[in-house]
């Protein structure tokens, strides 16, 4: 039966499927024939990643002499080699649309932010109802009024002349953004910060700031327009950028390699054909949204793969370990061996496992086996050294280097397992001479003072130590080992007596 949350998680990894392949069907429909959006948008994303490096760096930037900030309430102040910043131009980003040329009309101060008003060059068509700007004369209601070609022009009484020399008051008396058009493309005046520029360019252009933005002259737009097309003649898409180590001074190793990226990357996009798409911005953001589905379908089918467990290394290494023992088969089929394993629930499964298979009690008595078994269920570390017999103590040698295999193998296979400590900690031989001792019929005073370990420990572990002889006892019978599992059944029957297994007084007789 599914579980409910596999069911919802499949369900949804289909729909976010559906929906990615439907966006790029659509987004194919919209750019077929065209390079494609996916491989201008992979370059956009990158570029984007080196340009808020860089801006980050610059922001911060206290070395470099040809282009400072100084930080004012979270706001970056920019001062390009101490020189007036009018008429520098500027490659802008405005929200989905990338690479726009500009030019600084004039740098305003908003509270504490440092603000620039800027020109900027926009891809849009431009509209052919379109109007520069309303005239003196009135409106049209009915219609427009074409003007003999001869004429054109003349109602704008500078539009001929030179750039105004007259002061300025300062004043911004159009409307920001002011939108319009001239020479055959849209232009924009706004408001920009630092964080929407991508690109300082080495050329300045001519602008009459009073006329552009006190007067709101037509002839001005288009002169500064016209200035600004002809920086992309020649071929070039986009003025010259300013060199980071020559212009700017950078010495930064990593910012200046990052530059590089990043002008590289710009330079790509230049010359990709959808550069110039004039539904680039629709595009751009279809691109994002196939991104992001993709990146959810991705992470669902993670999420429903082998490799989303955190643990599946480790899991796959103990799968290598039982495979190597012989556990399982290649096939990942129990074998005998392994079911006996899972018998093995009061001491650590391989080392009890190796023991039965090694054979390592069936020269040993049941006292002594039993003593033996000991190890796998006392807990308590630091314990008095027992006094053993030659038999055991080569029996308690024999158990630790098994343990030591098993924990090399382990390791082997990259389980962080130290086989030292992964013996120490899976057998502890304090009570071998105790336990031995009870086995053989001595009083419970008397082994009490063989050893330092607490009678409650004591009566605990021998408790215990009688669940392990059945375990051991049902492995036997696995195994088809009958002299095995008579050994069980005596060395339990030798332990099970006296005050360790007596009732409880608090519950006798209820």
């Amino acid at each position: 039966m599914l579980n409910p949350c596999s069911i919802i998680t499949f369900q949804l990894l289909i729909i976010c499927d559906f929906i990615a392949h439907q966006a790029s069907l659509f987004l194919y429909r919209c750019i077929k024939g065209e390079p494609s959006i996916e491989e201008y948008y992979e370059m956009y994303s990158e570029a984007e990643k080196y340009n808020n490096q860089i801006t980050e760096a610059i922001r911060q930037s206290h070395y470099c002499p040809a282009i400072s900030n100084t930080w004012k309430g979270g706001s970056c102040e920019i001062r390009i080699s101490g020189t007036s910043l009018k008429g520098q131009t500027l490659i802008l980003s405005s929200h989905a649309q990338d690479h726009l040329l500009g030019a600084i009309v004039k740098a305003t101060t908003s509270g504490s932010n440092k603000q620039y008003i800027v020109l900027v060059l926009k891809p849009d068509v431009p509209s052919t109802t379109q109007t520069p700007l309303e005239k003196k004369s009135g409106n049209f209601p009915e219609g427009y009024f074409m003007v003999p070609k001869s004429k054109r022009g003349l109602e704008d009484d500078g539009y001929f002349a030179a750039p105004t020399s007259r002061k300025g008051s300062g004043a911004i008396n159009i409307e920001l953004p002011h939108h319009g058009a001239a020479a055959g493309v849209s232009y924009e005046v706004r408001a920009i910060d630092s964080k929407e520029l991508l690109c300082i360019c080495k050329q300045k252009i001519k602008i009459d700031q009073v006329r552009l933005l006190e007067d709101g002259s037509s002839a001005a737009f288009s002169t500064t327009v016209q200035q600004l097309l002809d920086l992309k003649s020649g071929g070039n898409k986009y003025p010259q950028a300013v060199d980071p180590v020559k212009d700017l001074k950078l010495k930064d190793v990593e910012l200046v390699e990052a530059w590089y990226k990043w002008n590289s990357l710009r330079e790509k996009m230049e010359t990709n054909k959808c550069h110039d798409c004039i539904k680039l911005e629709e595009h751009l953001k279809l691109a994002k949204e196939i991104k992001r589905h993709k990146e959810e379908v991705n992470a669902l089918k993670f999420q429903m793969s082998d490799e989303a467990l955190q643990q599946m290394p480790d899991f796959q290494g103990r799968i290598d370990v039982l495979k190597e023992i012989g556990c399982i088969d290649e096939d990942l089929v129990v074998q005998i061996k392994g079911r006996v394993a899972c018998e093995m629930n009061s001491g650590e499964e391989l080392i009890c496992t190796e023991c039965l298979f090694e054979n390592q009690l069936d020269d040993l008595e049941p006292e002594e086996a039993v003593a033996i078994m000991s190890a796998f269920v006392f807990q308590q570390k630091n314990t008095s050294e027992p006094s053993l017999t030659p038999e055991l103590s080569e029996a308690k040698q024999r158990l630790y280097n098994t343990a030591i295999r098993l924990g090399e193998l382990q390791a082997h296979f990259k389980l962080q397992i130290d086989p030292v400590e992964y013996a120490r900690e899976n057998l502890k031989f304090g009570l071998v001479e105790v336990v031995y001792e009870w086995a053989k019929g001595t009083p419970f005073a008397d082994i009490c003072e063989l050893t330092d370990v607490p009678e409650g420990m004591i009566v605990r572990t021998i408790v215990r130590l009688d669940e392990t002889c059945r375990e051991f006892r049902n492995a036997a019978a696995i195994m088809g080992n009958s002299a095995l599992y008579k050994k069980m059944e005596t060395a339990s029957n030798a332990i099970k007596r006296d005050i360790v297994f007596a009732a409880s007084l608090y519950i006798t007789g209820v």
